[in-house]
């Protein structure tokens, strides 16, 4: 920001290019920008809670999905008394965040416009659109291509790692005295298996007084029905020796806190673009940090990823480096930008001058 560098540009007429807004004027326009975040995250706020019920059916799908692609049941719970109601108004609360965020990430720009020279500002405010934009491409990248990839990859991996036999050692046996360790004493080998119909959808007519026990072949799912009750049976892989509790508040979480990383992530090549358009940082500075960005963008995912697994790190890492190689194409290409004829003396001045 031209307020924190050299406080001006000599002209030719000997004047100098003084930033426009003391220290300040600038705690003004830091409030003014901070009110109208505010207030845009109020409205955002208020319009997912209008619609809650459609933003948790469209959040919470990738992961229903998910779960019922792996046989577990499709249902999220919670611990807490007041759970289902804390995350209605949670999830309202971090959507209006990530949806009002382009309105933030705009009032950002506009505030570090307010110290930028006229030629800088210009530059900012012509990239500020697509800043936004891009912002909305790393929420939209996480949420349909990245988070239903991980999510098949969790349920494939607790399929792949399987309950171990059982054999006990002879002391183990000792110790509880062979129970449940084998075959039980007593067998019955005349017994006909429990015959259970697999219905395409569930039942509407059921007699008085029975309990209709079937297989939903669509929902995948074991059901009864007893009195005026429809029941689901808990079901889940029998060989898998990891099995999920789906919570509804770590999904939220983790949901976005990714999609805000991905968002952000996304205005690296902005940044990039714009450091090197106003002169601040240039392409050839970008090209000789190569290392110290590798670094520190694996220091930033390490910091970011919700969860320590190396998966979710490189999710987080190598779209990181992607945009970091883009914003450098992106400098690349546009090269400093060529000085204003103000900020040059002309040849006429120089030869005067001398």
């Amino acid at each position: 920001m031209a307020f924190f560098r050299d406080m001006g540009k000599s002209k030719s007429d000997g004047s100098v290019d003084l930033p426009t807004m003391s220290f300040g004027d600038h705690l003004t326009e830091l409030r003014k920008r901070l009110i109208f975040a505010l207030l845009g995250s109020a409205i955002g706020i208020g319009l997912c809670l209008y619609y809650d019920v459609n933003i948790i059916e469209f959040l919470y799908q990738p992961y229903l999905i998910a779960l019922k692609w792996a046989g577990y049941p499709p249902h999220l719970q919670y611990f807490k008394a007041l759970g289902s109601i804390i995350v209605y108004f949670t999830t309202a609360l971090k959507a209006g965040l990530v949806v009002s965020s382009p309105w933030i990430i705009y009032q950002f720009w506009r505030f570090v416009a307010s110290g930028l020279y006229p030629r800088e500002r210009r530059v900012v405010y012509k990239y500020i659109a697509p800043s936004a934009l891009l912002f909305l491409l790393g929420v939209a990248f996480f949420f349909f291509l990245i988070l239903p990839f991980l999510l098949k990859f969790i349920m494939e991996f607790n399929q792949q790692v399987q309950v171990p036999p059982l054999r006990p050692t002879w002391w183990e046996q000792f110790l509880y005295h062979g129970k449940h360790m084998g075959m039980p004493s007593t067998m019955v080998s005349s017994v006909k298996p429990l015959i259970i119909p697999v219905l395409p959808h569930d039942p509407v007519h059921f007699k008085g007084g029975v309990a209709t026990l079937w297989f939903n072949a669509t929902d995948g799912q074991l059901r009864m029905h007893v009195g005026h009750e429809l029941l689901e049976m808990t079901a889940q892989p029998a060989k898998a020796l990891f099995a999920p509790i789906p919570m509804l508040h770590d999904y939220l979480s983790f949901v976005t806190i990714m999609s805000l990383i991905f968002g952000i992530a996304f205005e690296l090549p902005m940044v990039m673009l714009i450091l090197s358009k106003i002169g601040i940082v240039t392409a050839a500075q970008f090209r000789s940090m190569w290392r110290y960005a590798v670094l520190g963008l694996a220091i930033v995912a390490v910091v970011l990823a919700p969860s320590p697994d190396i998966f979710t790190f490189a999710s987080i890492y190598i779209p990181l480096l992607s945009l970091y190689g883009a914003g450098l194409i992106m400098a690349t290409l546009a090269g400093r930008p060529k000085a204003d004829a103000d900020d040059e003396p002309a040849d006429g001045d120089q030869t005067a001058s001398a």
